[in-house]
């Protein structure tokens, strides 16, 4: 890539120049002027022998360079040992997030656990496809605080590969605590709940439950490879743990087969 200064840059950067080149022109015009060329030439040529042009104005020039020089490699010495400080800071609080992630994965896990749970009890009383008008839906399941909070320690401290499959983690959270919000709320108002939108937050949960299993390899320090993706072998412990799979078998096999690749 070509550099190229903008015209007012050039003008700043000439400008000096312009300035001394005139001043020195000036100098040798009077000297002309004032004595012979001979007696100008022959002094300027005896001064650069002697060296007499090494006045003090131009040794204080070359220590104000020097003090400027030193001035300049002491603030980047600095900021580069702050940057330094600060990376170390990141990657101490990277490690102490990793250390408390297989905690928080466990949290997570019982949570979607619970929450299936309820759902296939909710899943149980339907009937004709839907949930009866009269059944009351208690309050879900709230994710553990705690949990949520170490996994956003560990995106804002990990590289952009690591953080993409927690941040997605936390998404679907958000997105299953605002369908199963909205399962409850809209009751009162005789909104039909369907058995199939019952089973869909099944496997919200089983998803859940999956993501946060693949995990458990990485941060107990087994592996240092992130998972990508989630697969059907993932999932289908979740339901186990829910009671639904040996019920169900067939039918969320093939469901999860759609939503996830098996390997």
């Amino acid at each position: 890539m070509k550099f190229k200064l903008k015209r007012r840059h050039a003008f700043a950067i000439g400008l000096p120049f312009g300035v001394l080149a005139f001043a020195i022109l000036r100098e040798i015009l009077w000297a002309f002027q004032a004595r012979d060329a001979g007696d100008v030439i022959s002094q300027a040529l005896s001064s650069v022998g002697s060296l007499r042009w090494v006045d003090t104005t131009l040794v204080t020039g070359f220590a104000a360079v020097g003090a400027a020089y030193l001035s300049v490699k002491t603030v980047r010495d600095q900021i580069r040992q702050d940057k330094q400080l600060e990376a170390d800071r990141i990657l101490a609080r990277h490690d102490a997030a990793r250390a408390v992630l297989p905690l928080a994965l466990s949290n997570i896990c019982q949570y979607a656990i619970d929450c299936g749970t309820q759902l296939r009890s909710l899943a149980a009383q339907c009937r004709d496809g839907r949930l009866p008008g009269d059944t009351i839906i208690a309050a879900f399941p709230v994710p553990p605080s705690d949990a949520i909070e170490s996994l956003k320690e560990f995106i804002e401290t990990s590289m952009r590969g690591d953080r993409d499959f927690v941040a997605k983690l936390l998404s679907k959270i958000q997105v299953q605590i605002s369908r199963l919000q909205g399962m409850r709320s809209d009751r009162p108002r005789d909104t039909i709940v369907l058995s199939i939108n019952i089973e869909d937050d099944i496997l919200d949960a089983a998803e859940i439950y999956g993501r946060a299993s693949a995990l458990f390899e990485y941060a107990r320090g087994d592996s240092n490879t992130m998972p990508n993706r989630l697969l059907a072998p993932d999932v289908y412990p979740a339901l186990s743990a829910i009671g639904i799979w040996d019920i169900s078998r067939e039918r969320f096999a093939e469901r999860i087969g759609r939503r996830f690749p098996p390997a």
